[in-house]
């Protein structure tokens, strides 16, 4: 029984510990940056750290911003919300990014993440813009 209590309270531990993004409460959460609520589902961003803390941001452009405060060598994963599929977060790293004013973003940067570059290349095409890399986006936001 004492071995069970073990073997239990270790698997309790480690799963308690997991370093995963968490959910996106929209209309409830926070900014960890502008501390407005999280509501725009194409924009929000997250950042989690190689301790399994989660921040939530309601733009790309807080999350950057906020960024700029952070060794890199702490952070585990970037997440971006997918502009064509909501409340879908992606590796904000292979990202496609797009600067338009066409699409207005919750701080109003004008900043939109896609997952797919066809359909980045699509809008930006059709509207003026910028499309830019993740490199490329860290390197505007310094």
């Amino acid at each position: 029984m004492k071995n069970l209590f073990i073997v239990l309270s270790l698997i309790f531990f480690l799963s308690s510990c997991e370093v995963a993004p968490q959910e996106i409460n929209y209309g409830s959460d926070a900014c960890r940056f502008c501390k407005m609520t999280i509501v725009d589902t194409q924009h929000a961003s997250q950042l989690v750290t190689v301790k399994g803390k989660a921040f939530k941001y309601d733009a790309v452009e807080c999350m950057l911003n906020h960024l700029a405060k952070w060794d890199q060598a702490e952070v585990k994963y970037y997440l971006v919300s997918d502009y064509t599929k909501p409340k879908n977060l992606i590796d904000a790293t292979k990202a496609y990014y797009l600067v338009s004013e066409s699409i207005p973003s919750p701080m109003g940067e004008f900043l939109t993440a896609f997952s797919v570059k066809e359909e980045r290349d699509e809008i930006l095409q059709a509207e003026k813009g910028e499309g830019l890399n993740w490199a490329e986006l860290k390197e505007r936001f310094k």
